[in-house]
């Protein structure tokens, strides 16, 4: 199982405009490309069950690889905060969508995946 630390940085709020707000978790440790199921930690939200994307966001355009993570139901500030991402199980591999409305659609299955046991 992998474990990556990192502190969240300020990122484009593409998450955020597509009603999934991420943290970008900026971290040495080499992180497994695609989207997972994550444990988060941290001092400001405890320990939650997130959704986790590593590319380069192909849909809007990203040249760059980021760690993002959204965490359902969590409301706050994490900017500086340093959170801990231990991957839990991999949801499906970094995939282009024809629209944003096609890539929010499947974030939503996203997060419902992070939901089960």
């Amino acid at each position: 199982m992998t474990t990556i630390r990192g502190r969240v940085v300020r990122g484009d709020g593409m998450g955020r405009t597509l009603g999934f707000p991420t943290a970008n978790v900026k971290t040495r440790g080499k992180a497994p490309r695609g989207v997972w199921k994550v444990l988060v930690r941290g001092t400001t939200v405890g320990e939650r069950v997130g959704a986790c994307n590593v590319g380069v966001r192909p849909t809007v355009g990203g040249l760059k690889l980021v760690v993002e993570v959204h965490i359902p139901g969590f409301k706050g500030n994490l900017y500086g905060r340093t959170l801990t991402l231990e991957f839990r199980s991999r949801i499906r591999a970094e995939k282009k969508f024809a629209s944003p409305a096609a890539l929010k659609a499947q974030i939503h299955r996203d997060v419902l995946a992070t939901m089960k046991p």
